[in-house]
């Protein structure tokens, strides 16, 4: 089901440093793609509490689910790299966000991976999509 989205003016990046660690290397030596995924996750609870959208999200008694996820590997990393994330909030629907993610290495800027997650505002009370407020919006843009 698609969700109509309407861009996001001047979106704030929130920009967070990940290793890769011994035991996210496979067997083939390599980062293991599962991590992505935990990093897209643990960059985007990130920047929403450095924003205060996470207090906000629980004073309205609501929690972000992925409706969408799409992921695509670029390079490879290895064990002791490091890796800059990037996010932002590319785009709004009545009921969902668009978020973008970029990681790089930070040696050689090569990407290793980038993404785009729908999320779904929903009422944990209900477990219902609920409408963004013009308050939590606001706190992903920069002001100019």
């Amino acid at each position: 089901m698609a969700i109509a989205m309407e861009d996001t003016v001047n979106p704030m990046q929130f920009t967070q440093v990940f290793k890769v660690t011994p035991e996210m290397i496979d067997d083939n030596h390599h980062f293991n793609n599962v991590w992505s995924v935990k990093w897209i996750q643990d960059i985007a609870i990130a920047h929403s509490d450095s924003v205060g959208g996470t207090a906000l999200m629980k004073n309205l008694g609501a929690g972000w689910m992925i409706h969408v996820q799409h992921v695509e590997y670029k390079n490879q990393a290895f064990l002791g790299d490091e890796i800059r994330g990037t996010t932002w909030v590319a785009a709004y629907g009545r009921v969902a966000s668009l978020r973008k993610c970029r990681f790089e290495r930070v040696s050689d800027g090569k990407v290793i991976f980038e993404s785009e997650t729908q999320w779904v505002l929903v009422d944990l009370n209900r477990g219902r999509p609920m409408a963004l407020t013009d308050e939590m919006k606001k706190l992903y843009v920069e002001v100019a």
